[in-house]
């Protein structure tokens, strides 16, 4: 009775409780949580939510700005042309500036500040950027305890769990009952009252890495000659917690909410976002969008705007989508005082659509083209009925099979990529998560056409010795239903790689340890290095922590140390790597004078080894 009643007064929690019969979507598409319409999910060639792509001329010329952050930044509950940064990127070319801009969205749903911080160093082309942008939301806090972010509850069905871990029937019996999101919303409000009560030691170190962090991203982001920002989002909540828990003067803060305050008349944060869902909805995108803007407007020099001409330019943007006959997803068309009626040039919003949805409309053919080359090789695997294909030069690997349907894959394909220099055991199957940070399942959606199924994943640049993959029969269950074994690159590039290994291991090895325990640990020039021989994937479990102690603590706003803590080889959040039995771990010192370093390794509550060591502070 509770349940049906709830169902009818409040469509809060409807989206949440709907889970699919698969919560991977096979149909490339996404349901809008008001409209309950779908929308197309393509991602161009960086992995990114845009169906448009970046040629190399693009990469070469113009101003380039990042945007990184997870669901709120990535936009999927909305069709793509409606996501601000799509909606920033055009506000930036529609003034008829001489420059060129291009706005990258590399926001990716569930993730934290620390994977999003990797998304960026992994960026090939990140020198381009002359603007990075985090997107803060409150909870990527409690984030940081995630570092491949995950998770804390989930959406739907199987996503109520971190990746990777079975599900219990009963939590799928709870996650579809509205009930639950309602006993779960209220114990979150208990339970952040209650926190903020006692200031737990472990939230404070939580804060210290976080502020670390953020502090080694604007670092990185400015020895490229870029500049980095804060933006704080106007959901209620994260600017208070913010500001609580980082020195914000430390970084460029780009408060969201003041500027939705300012813009619109009796703001409340309700009216910007989905009746259904806590993200907000077009109108809130929007309005982030115009608020960008004007930040940008003022960070690049540009000539000053006025109002109505933004908004007319907003006009002829949304109108372009509204009046394709095409387009059979949900339209939005904002209205005055943010869209002024204007004429708006057919040749234009053709234009307009060309680039914003080029990947949905080249989509076909980018797909004929791709296999079309790979088939002129030989297949390098044949697992079940789908045929493997690998390309070390476009760092490619194309998953062909013909016929299918949509129960294809069955429970998802997944591919393992082993590192030169790293010879895995089989071992059990949740055991080798652990020994690879490139190792993770993915859950790919096929192109369909004429009952043939075309599944295409990017490779990592780094030097892959071989390739494990194969498809999952039951994904909650780990069982198999075949699984293929291919080797990748030359074994030229594997022996330079691990010869490359061999040679860092041995220069951190011939130096004097400035601590023992379990593990070495060596300092060289500014960077600290952790050496174990013989090593085995036991001995990379668990979390290894950093605590960094400033000779002098008043030339750092007074704090009395920085922390830095990086987790196990596992979570991809350090570089490490296995060879002959002898594992290296690296990350690079700060450049202020250290006094004092404390270093351990923590395998769930137990401290499994812990040292401290001090530098000449003098020197």
């Amino acid at each position: 009775v509770c349940e049906a009643a709830l169902r009818l007064a409040d469509t809060r929690y409807e989206q949440a409780a709907e889970p699919p019969l698969r919560w991977y979507d096979w149909t490339n598409a996404h349901r809008h949580p008001d409209a309950k319409t779908q929308h197309k999910l393509l991602y161009n060639r960086f992995g990114n939510r845009q169906h448009r792509d970046f040629s190399g001329r693009d990469l070469q010329a113009g101003v380039h700005i990042a945007f990184f952050g997870d669901s709120f930044t990535e936009g999927r509950r909305v069709p793509v042309q409606y996501a601000f940064a799509e909606v920033l990127d055009h506000l930036l070319n529609a003034q008829g500036a001489q420059t060129r801009f291009h706005v990258h969205n590399f926001g990716v749903e569930g993730t934290g500040p620390g994977s999003q911080y990797l998304r960026y160093r992994g960026f090939a082309h990140r020198d381009r950027f002359r603007h990075v942008f985090y997107v803060h939301c409150f909870n990527d806090f409690a984030d940081l305890r995630h570092p491949g972010g995950g998770y804390a509850w989930g959406d739907a069905g199987d996503r109520a769990r971190p990746m990777g871990r079975p599900t219990s029937v009963w939590i799928r019996f709870f996650s579809g009952l509205r009930l639950a999101y309602l006993a779960l919303d209220v114990w979150q409000r208990l339970a952040g009252t209650a926190d903020a009560a006692r200031a737990a030691p472990e939230a404070l170190e939580r804060d210290a890495v976080f502020e670390a962090l953020l502090a080694r991203w604007r670092d990185d982001v400015e020895a490229n000659g870029g500049a980095f920002h804060v933006v704080l989002l106007p959901v209620p909540g994260t600017a208070v917690q913010f500001h609580r828990r980082v020195e914000s003067e430390l970084f460029d803060v780009f408060n969201l909410r003041d500027c939705f305050a300012e813009e619109i008349p009796g703001y409340v944060w309700e009216d910007w976002r989905f009746e259904s869902d806590p993200h907000w909805n077009e109108a809130g995108h929007m309005v982030a969008a115009h608020c960008l803007y004007r930040f940008l407007e003022r960070r690049l020099g540009l000539e000053r705007a006025s109002d109505e001409a933004l908004a007319r330019v907003r006009h002829a943007y949304y109108r372009a989508f509204a009046d394709d006959t095409e387009w059979q997803g949900h339209r939005f068309v904002p209205s005055a005082p943010w869209a002024l009626p204007a004429p708006v040039d057919a040749g234009e919003a053709v234009r307009i659509r060309a680039k914003h949805l080029a990947l949905e409309r080249g989509g076909e053919d980018q797909r004929r083209r791709i296999v079309r080359a790979m088939r002129q090789g030989k297949s390098l695997a044949r697992g079940g009925e789908w045929d493997v294909y690998a390309s070390p030069r476009h760092r490619l690997a194309v998953y062909v099979k013909s016929p299918c349907d949509e129960t294809d894959p069955a429970g998802g394909l997944f591919l393992r990529m082993v590192p030169a220099g790293m010879d895995i055991e089989r071992g059990e199957r949740g055991e080798s998560s652990a020994l690879l940070e490139w190792e993770s399942p993915f859950y790919a959606v096929p192109w369909r056409d004429g009952g043939e199924c075309v599944v295409v994943q990017r490779l990592p640049r780094r030097v892959v010795a071989k390739i494990r993959t194969g498809e999952y029969l039951d994904r909650a269950g780990g069982s198999v239903l075949w699984e293929a074994e291919f080797p990748l690159d030359s074994a030229e590039r594997v022996a330079a790689a691990t010869a490359a290994y061999q040679r860092e291991y041995h220069a951190f090895a011939d130096a004097t340890p400035q601590a023992r325990s379990l593990w070495n640990i060596h300092v060289l020039d500014g960077r600290l290095a952790l050496l174990k021989a013989p090593c085995d994937a036991g001995d990379l479990r668990g979390l290894f922590f950093l605590h960094i102690y400033p000779a002098d603590p008043g030339a750092h706003g007074g704090r009395t140390f920085r922390r830095r803590v990086f987790p196990g080889v596992g979570s991809a959040q350090v570089v490490a790597a296995r060879l002959g039995r002898k594992c290296l771990l690296r990350t690079a010192l700060p450049k202020w004078p250290v006094a004092t370093i404390r270093a351990g390794q923590r395998v769930g509550e137990a401290v499994l080894w812990e040292t401290t060591f001090h530098f000449d502070v003098k020197s």
